[in-house]
């Protein structure tokens, strides 16, 4: 999977915008603006809950083209004393033509603007947030335990990104399993990107949310191929279609309960969290706002696509996870 998504050379997401109606696949920040803005929301009542830490930042796994962090950013921005606590946004980005797009989106830089830079690797927008680009999980400073104390206290985001990690896929033959290979992937990959998002968020205080397809179990093979909005053999053309795979959301659990002393809670279900954080009103309020019928009618259809309970409500899970002092009381909104 890391080959066909990856490869510096022929990797599906290394070639240009595949999000979207006119790309392969639709994610809920493209569907509709209340998602982020809630999302957003959830990180300040999270600050509020945990004692209002006087610097934080926020590093997202795998970004797409910016929408969610830029809805993010926009809605917090109206919460002035947490927004000021806001010195950098961190994005595990792999792909240099959607770095090209998130540039675009947060920042307003262009290509031509890029290249004068002497280092690419970060930018800093108008607000004064400083926003930096890193391969893999390990160049985030402070990320691993070995490293200094990293200054800040974190939100995490990470938005339909396990699901494009290697996985294990096994058959049964006569009387016994075996798994079946293609190449020799460290498929413990998920293990150790939520280990290490864990251990990070112990040391240095934070918070964070994995949103994705999956259950809170073990399920069969669900390793699916997209193209055009339409699921093909994984096998079929690689390197030209989306290859992802339902999330166990109780190995990430494991994961964070036996490499660190944080909480999870949850996983459940977007719906759930959704109404939690007060779609219905904020739908309702953009409604009065809008300006034209075609305007109304886009509003109201992807609220209903985020939120269908045959769907999209259902299918896509929240899972919570963060560090807490004896002092803190509650759980996280949405959690209860």
């Amino acid at each position: 999977m890391r080959q066909v998504l990856v490869n510096p050379l022929s990797g599906y997401y290394m070639t240009g915008d595949v999000f979207g109606r006119q790309g392969d696949f639709i994610t809920s920040p493209e569907i509709s603006q209340v998602f982020g803005e809630l999302c957003g929301l959830w990180y300040l009542t999270e600050w509020m809950r945990l004692g209002q830490p006087s610097k934080t930042q926020i590093i997202e796994f795998g970004p797409g083209r910016g929408t969610l962090m830029s809805d993010i950013l926009r809605t917090v921005a109206q919460f002035p004393k947490f927004y000021q606590t806001l010195t950098d946004v961190h994005f595990i980005e792999a792909s240099p033509s959607l770095r090209k797009i998130q540039r675009l989106n947060l920042i307003g830089e262009s290509e031509d603007d890029i290249n004068k830079k002497e280092d690419a690797n970060y930018s800093v927008r108008k607000d004064g947030i400083r926003v930096s680009w890193h391969d893999g999980v390990e160049l985030v400073p402070g990320m691993y335990i070995e490293l200094s104390l990293c200054p800040h206290w974190s939100f995490v985001m990470a938005h339909e990104f396990f699901d494009a990690l290697p996985i294990h896929i096994f058959e049964k033959y006569e009387s016994e399993w075996r798994e079946m290979l293609i190449d020799l992937d460290d498929t413990d990959e998920s293990w150790n990107v939520m280990k290490n998002i864990a251990k990070f968020i112990e040391k240095n205080g934070g918070t964070g949310l994995a949103i994705d397809y999956g259950q809170d179990y073990i399920q069969g093979d669900t390793l699916r191929a997209i193209k055009q909005h339409k699921i093909i053999h994984p096998m079929s053309d690689p390197g030209t279609a989306d290859l992802s795979a339902d999330v166990d959301f109780s190995f990430l659990k494991d994961a964070i309960k036996k490499e660190s002393n944080i909480d999870a809670y949850g996983p459940i279900t977007q719906m759930k969290f959704l109404q939690s954080m007060g779609i219905q009103a904020r739908v309702e309020q953009l409604f009065k706002n809008a300006k034209s019928s075609e305007a109304r009618k886009t509003l109201l259809d992807g609220a209903e696509r985020l939120m269908d309970p045959n769907r999209m409500g259902r299918i896509y899970k929240v899972l919570s996870f963060c560090k807490e002092s004896d002092s803190v009381r509650g759980r996280p909104i949405g959690f209860e």
